[in-house]
């Protein structure tokens, strides 16, 4: 039996072309391992169990692509005082405000997600170095994780569309950060301690807090940069 070619960036690279234009039979078949246990079926992945699954780069993009078409299309966003409203004062020109970026923020979480991610298989390669993954492998187990948690967000729209433009979206976002930080948590676990150790699952929980408020954080500086690159390239 031929041993399995590690995963690089360039190899990920090639099933850029063909995200929107092949979805198969793998997307369900992944999206169900994922569940059930993320971390032996990333193992297995990387151990030559690949052609089942829906390529990691095709997954993260089709399903962000998708939320982010059904939350752009239906503007979901809460109602009330944001953060970048309470930061931010009408500018002169009427513009830009607070408030847009905040609605900003809300429509594309997936497009702030994807960009932020790779960032996020950064710390988990410095962090756990030591089980010898390349980044390549750090960023394919990252794309299929995050992509699963957007999957949660997708089926959870039709709550989203019933109380959109209410505090209530702010309350299924928390309500979505957790299922993040419990997703995560054994996701890594699964990966990492392979379950088995109770100081492995600390570890993993709080990492996975860590990474929120660093990706929160991250969230805060980039949305305004985008919004403003937004305005300039396309206007209001």
């Amino acid at each position: 039996m031929l041993d399995p070619k590690r995963i690089t960036l360039k190899g990920i690279g090639s099933s850029v072309p063909d995200v929107f234009f092949d979805i198969e039979h793998g997307l369900f078949y992944s999206i169900k391992m994922l569940i059930i246990k993320p971390g032996d079926t990333i193992r297995l992945f990387f151990e030559g169990d690949r052609a089942r699954h829906y390529k990691p780069l095709k997954f993260v993009l089709f399903l962000g692509g998708l939320y982010a078409f059904l939350f752009i299309s239906f503007s979901i966003h809460a109602n009330g005082m944001g953060v970048y409203e309470e930061m931010f004062k009408e500018t002169a020109t009427g513009r830009v405000s607070g408030k847009a970026i905040d609605l900003f923020t809300a429509q594309w979480t997936s497009l702030l997600m994807l960009i932020q991610f790779p960032l996020i298989a950064l710390v988990t390669w410095l962090v756990f170095r030591k089980r010898k993954y390349y980044y390549g492998e750090h960023f394919v187990a990252n794309a299929y994780f995050i992509g699963e948690v957007s999957l949660f967000q997708i089926i959870l729209f039709p709550v989203y569309y019933l109380v959109n433009g209410t505090s209530g979206v702010d309350t299924i976002n928390l309500f979505y950060t957790l299922w993040i930080w419990c997703y995560y948590s054994y996701a890594f676990y699964d990966l990492f301690y392979f379950r088995k150790t109770t100081r492995g699952l600390v570890i993993c929980i709080i990492l996975v807090f860590c990474l929120i408020l660093f990706i929160s954080l991250i969230t805060l500086i980039l949305s305004p940069l985008l919004y403003y690159f937004k305005l300039t390239i396309w206007g209001s």
